[in-house]
């Protein structure tokens, strides 16, 4: 079983990717804003986090940035989800480090193949 990390100021969007790597037999926790997703990302060592990239105070960019240069979350995958649909800014995400960049709204079911499909096959449920 693998820990997902879900990073997301929106609390309904928690809810369901939560429900959506439960249903694929992943443990997953959940951050409100960016400043606990960084303390959860070194407290709960995810095997991979999803991060909301328009987040008020600390922004998922300054997450990401964060997370990177830390050597605890360095390896960890993370996969950004935004409302963000310019493409210099998915550029932007994987400069500094996005595993991945999906479009909201989105299908849960994306989201969790996305995030199955990251992982390693001994870390998939």
């Amino acid at each position: 079983m693998s820990r997902v990390l879900v990073i997301d100021d929106e609390t309904v969007v928690g809810t369901i990717l939560r429900y959506a790597f439960d249903v694929d037999g992943h443990e997953t926790v959940v951050a409100g804003d960016g400043a606990s997703g960084i303390e959860m990302a070194r407290s709960e060592h995810p095997d991979i986090i999803v991060l909301d990239l328009m987040m008020p105070d600390v922004t998922g960019y300054e997450v990401l940035e964060i997370l990177r240069d830390d050597e605890q979350t360095r390896e960890v995958p993370i996969v950004v989800l935004t409302a963000v649909t310019m493409q210099r800014e998915r550029d932007r995400c994987m400069s500094k480090g996005a595993d991945a960049v999906m479009i909201k709204p989105f299908d849960p079911r994306d989201v969790a193949q996305a995030v199955g499909a990251l992982l390693s096959p001994a870390q998939s449920a």
